[in-house]
C-alpha cells in the first residue's frame, strides 16, 4: 500500500529577504517566489500534483535562517513529534536555515528520528532520494551566505559608525534624534534641564542615591519613561522611579560633553549573538560629534569627585559574603535585601561591628519606594538557629509524628483542588482520545473522496486546535499531580537534612545553603510599646513549616 504523506508547508522570509522584496524596492523582483504568499502558492501547487494531503502551513515572518529558535519552526517540530505530519516541504533548503551544523542535525538526526521526510522543491532535494550528499552541500553554501551578509552588514554599519552616523535604537537621555536626518542628534530642552541638575547636584557632593531621591520626590520621569511619553506608545514595563544606577550612568556618559562613542560592543560571531564588550581600541569616538549639554569644566569635576569615591571604595577591604546573602526577601515588594556593614564606637571607646540587610528596592530608589525593613543579622541568625534547632529536636523525639504533620499539610492545601482536578484529567483524556479518532476518520474521508479539500482542511484545523489545546492543559494537570507527589516525597529528604543540625552551635554558610529556600522579611513596627517584625523562614523542600 502506498505511504500516504501528510505534509506541512513551512514558509520563511528574513528581514533580508523582505528589504530585496517589491513592496520595498517598489519594483517586481526577478524572483517573486521569496514573499510568504507566493512561497506557499508554489509549493500548495506541488502538493497537489504529487497527491499528498496538505495539513498545515507554518510561517516565520522577519526571522533569520540563522536563528532556530522561530515560532512556526517550532510549531512545525512540536506537530511532527504528535505524528501530525511526517513530510515537511520547503521552497529552496535555504528557507529551512542558514547554519550548516544545524540543518545537517535537523536533517540528519531529528528529522529521521521524527519520521519525517524533507523536501526541497527548487533544489530538487529529497531526504528519501537518491541525491542526499547534495543536502549537506547546498547547506553549506547557505551557510557561507549567511557569514558573507553578515560580514557586509557589519561592513557597513562600521563605516557608517566612522563617518560619525548615530546608530543606536534610542537617543541618550538629554538628546532626541534629528527630525531631518536620524543620525544626528540634537537638544531635546527638557531633558537636557534635567540632565545638568543631575551633573550640578553631585558637583555639589550629592551621592547617587541622594540625586534619585530627589528627582523621585519632583515627579520627574526616568528616561525609558520620558521617550515612551514623548515618542512611544506612553507606557513600559520599566518603574517610573529613577534609580541608583541610572544617576551613575548618566555621570559618567560623555555623550554630554558633545562626544559621539560607538563600537563598544558587539557579537561573538554570526552564529552567535551574545553581546561582549569590545577593548577600548577598537571603540570609535568622535569629539564635538554634537551640541554638548554639560561644560568641560563641570565635568572635570565630576568626575574627579566620582574617581574619589571609586578610589575609597578600592582601597577598603574586600566584604566577605554575608551570612544570608541571596536569602532575604522583602516582604512587602519582593526585592531582595541585601547586606551593610555598620562599626558602632560605644562610650567606653571600643569598636563593634555588625552585619545588617535592607531592602534594596529602597537603596536604590534614594529611599523614594519600599521602607527599610532592616534585620541585625545577628538576631536573625539566633532566631534561625534555633527553630533549626526545634524542629531538629522534634524529629529525633517523634519523626513520625512531625513527618505526619507535613504530609496533612500537604494534602490539606491539595485536598480542594484533587477532585476537581482529577474530574477534569479524566475528561481531558477522554476527549483527547475522541480528537484523535475523529482527526484519523477525517483522513480516511478525505481519501476515500467523501470529503472536498477545504471541507478537510477546514475540520482538520478545528480539531486539531482543539486537541492542541486539550492536550497542553492535560499536561499541565498532570504536572500538578506530579509535584504534589513530590511534595511528599521532599519531606523525608528535609528530615534527613535538618537531623544532621540536632547539635548545631552557630549558623554558617554552609547551613543556610542546605537548609533555607527564603526568608521573608516585614518592616519593623511598634505594637503596645514593643518592637515588633514579621519573619518567614521558608526550608527547602517543604516551605514554610
Amino acid at each position: 500500500m502506498k505511504k500516504q504523506y501528510k505534509v506541512g508547508i513551512y514558509c520563511r522570509l528574513s528581514v533580508d529577504d523582505a528589504s530585496n522584496s517589491a513592496k520595498a524596492k517598489h519594483y517586481i523582483p526577478g524572483d517573486e517566489s521569496t514573499s510568504i504568499e507566493n512561497q506557499y502558492a508554489i509549493l500548495s501547487k506541488f502538493v497537489m500534483l504529487n497527491g499528498w494531503v496538505e495539513v498545515k502551513t507554518y510561517r516565520d515572518d522577519g526571522y533569520s535562517g540563522g536563528n532556530f529558535q522561530r515560532p512556526g519552526f517550532l510549531e512545525m517540530l512540536e506537530d511532527a513529534r504528535h505524528g501530525l505530519i511526517n513530510l515537511i516541504l520547503v521552497k529552496d533548503l535555504s528557507r529551512l536555515g542558514r547554519d550548516f551544523v544545524e540543518v545537517g542535525r535537523y536533517t540528519d538526526v531529528i528529522f529521521p528520528a521524527l519520521g519525517c521526510r524533507l523536501v526541497s522543491v527548487l533544489d530538487c532535494l529529497d531526504s528519501e532520494g537518491d541525491n542526499t550528499d547534495m543536502l549537506h552541500f547546498r547547506s553549506l553554501m547557505n551557510d557561507y551566505h549567511l557569514k558573507d551578509l553578515s560580514s557586509k552588514i557589519k561592513s557597513v554599519l562600521y563605516a557608517k559608525k566612522k563617518s560619525g552616523q548615530y546608530l543606536t535604537a534610542y537617543a541618550p537621555y538629554g538628546y532626541r534624534k534629528s527630525a531631518d536626518d536620524k543620525h544626528r542628534l540634537e537638544i531635546d530642552e527638557e531633558a537636557a534641564a534635567v540632565v545638568r541638575r543631575i551633573f550640578q547636584m553631585r558637583y555639589s557632593g550629592m551621592a547617587y542615591g541622594k540625586i534619585a531621591a530627589a528627582l523621585n520626590r519632583d515627579g520627574i520621569l526616568p528616561p525609558r519613561w520620558h521617550w515612551e511619553m514623548r515618542c512611544g506608545k506612553g507606557h513600559c514595563k520599566y518603574s517610573k522611579l529613577w534609580a541608583y544606577a541610572t544617576v551613575r550612568n548618566i555621570l559618567n556618559d560623555d555623550v554630554y560633553l558633545g562626544t559621539m562613542t560607538q563600537n563598544c560592543t558587539g557579537s561573538r560571531s554570526y552564529k552567535d549573538k551574545t553581546m561582549i564588550r569590545k577593548p577600548e581600541s577598537e571603540w570609535i569616538c568622535h569629539e564635538n560629534a554634537h551640541e554638548a549639554i554639560i561644560d568641560r569644566d563641570t565635568w572635570d569635576a565630576v568626575q574627579e569627585r566620582n574617581q574619589a569615591v571609586k578610589q575609597s571604595s578600592v582601597n577598603r577591604t574586600p566584604p566577605q559574603p554575608a551570612l544570608f546573602s541571596g536569602k532575604l526577601v522583602c516582604a512587602d515588594c519582593g526585592h531582595p535585601l541585601v547586606a551593610t556593614r555598620e562599626t558602632q564606637r560605644r562610650k567606653n571607646g571600643s569598636v563593634k561591628k555588625y552585619v545588617s540587610y535592607f531592602c534594596s528596592y529602597f537603596g536604590t530608589t534614594g529611599h523614594s519606594a519600599c521602607s527599610w525593613h532592616r534585620v541585625y543579622e545577628m538576631s536573625l541568625s539566633t532566631i534561625v538557629l534555633n527553630e533549626i534547632r526545634e524542629y531538629a529536636e522534634a524529629l529525633s523525639l517523634d519523626e513520625a509524628a512531625v513527618l505526619d504533620k507535613l504530609k496533612r499539610r500537604i494534602v490539606s492545601a491539595n485536598a480542594a483542588q484533587q477532585k476537581d482536578t482529577r474530574q477534569e484529567i479524566s475528561g481531558l483524556r477522554r476527549r483527547v482520545g475522541e480528537l484523535e479518532h475523529m482527526i484519523a476518520r477525517l483522513y480516511e474521508d478525505k481519501i476515500n473522496g467523501i470529503l472536498s479539500e477545504d471541507s478537510f482542511a477546514a475540520l482538520i484545523q478545528k480539531n486539531e486546535q482543539e486537541r492542541i489545546q486539550k492536550s497542553q492543559r492535560l499536561d499541565e494537570l498532570l504536572a500538578c499531580e506530579k509535584k504534589a507527589e513530590q511534595d511528599i516525597a521532599n519531606i523525608h529528604q528535609w528530615a534527613g537534612t535538618i537531623r544532621r543540625y540536632l547539635h548545631l552551635q552557630e549558623l554558617d554558610r554552609e547551613a543556610v545553603e542546605e537548609l533555607i529556600d527564603h526568608i521573608e522579611i516585614g518592616e519593623r513596627t511598634v505594637v503596645d510599646g514593643q518592637r515588633h517584625q514579621d519573619i518567614k523562614i521558608f526550608y527547602r523542600f517543604v516551605g514554610q513549616f
